[in-house]
């Protein structure tokens, strides 16, 4: 490690996930080999003892506690606050369920600086992450499907593209965003908050791009998803109101904030096309 080398601040959340967590962090380890960084880990009121048993493992990280509540989106700005005080010049994002490969945050920062020297310093960069066994990108950045409506997106091509948006499970972004976008939205829980920040960083003029190396692997999580595409009679509060779910006031935020004049169709449409009559 060089006097030079950039410091890194590892913003991640977790709760009641000890053995992920832990392997997700040796991992990380082997990742990071010759780089400066920090872990700042939230352990949202973990009852299996997470937090203590990360504290006793990995010396590189500082874990915060939260009660519970903070879901990803609160753990990660919880997570970036903390990060803030020591001035890093890097903050990534890192799920901890996301195993990443050996080197692959080096080859992520060399990415970064090659961007940065072709489009300036507002950069940012995100990890491709794919299935362990298919080795389909299961997560990474998204570029707008043409037509009025501006909240349908698709996955970007792996040709350079820039994104306009991404998923949070492996991000590299410079310390100038804080100033430029700001951190986590506190108008979201959990899910919304990635998307948020990357709609947010394009409009401040940020070029958002993929990394063509491959950082990790995590399955997609198809659970999640089914659970929270289905209305029913039974789930209809879990949909409205749960941080899971699709909380209307964080959607109805999130498409009057990014929607532009379609917006009423984008948020109440969403619903629609999950209704499951019968059920």
């Amino acid at each position: 490690m060089s006097d030079n080398s950039p410091r890194i601040a590892v913003l991640a959340t977790c709760f009641n996930r000890r053995d992920t967590t832990l392997a997700g962090l040796q991992a990380l380890r082997l990742a990071a080999q010759g780089i400066d960084y920090t872990v700042y880990l939230v352990d949202d009121g973990s009852t299996d003892g997470t937090g203590a048993a990360v504290a006793a493992q990995f010396p590189e990280a500082r874990v915060f506690t939260g009660d519970g509540s903070l879901y990803w989106n609160g753990g990660m700005r919880k997570a970036w606050r903390e990060a803030m005080v020591d001035a890093p010049d890097y903050y990534m994002w890192w799920n901890d369920d996301l195993l990443l490969e050996p080197g692959s945050i080096d080859r992520l920062l060399t990415f970064q600086r090659e961007m940065e020297a072709r489009h300036g310093p507002r950069v940012i960069t995100l990890g491709k992450v794919v299935d362990p066994e298919t080795g389909s990108v299961t997560y990474g950045g998204y570029v707008r499907v043409p037509g009025a409506s501006r909240l349908r997106f698709r996955r970007v091509a792996d040709d350079g593209s820039v994104c306009v948006t991404m998923n949070g499970n492996c991000v590299l972004i410079p310390a100038r965003a804080v100033q430029d976008v700001g951190i986590h939205s506190e108008h979201y829980s959990h899910a919304s908050g990635d998307v948020d920040y990357g709609l947010r960083a394009s409009r401040a003029g940020y070029a958002i791009f993929q990394s063509p190396h491959i950082v990790g692997s995590t399955p997609y999580n198809f659970a999640y998803a089914a659970k929270q595409n289905q209305l029913t009679l039974t789930n209809w509060r879990f949909v409205f109101t749960h941080p899971k779910g699709i909380p209307w006031k964080e959607w109805l935020h999130f498409c009057r904030l990014h929607g532009g004049w379609m917006w009423p169709v984008n948020f109440v449409g969403r619903y629609l096309k999950i209704i499951k009559f019968g059920a």
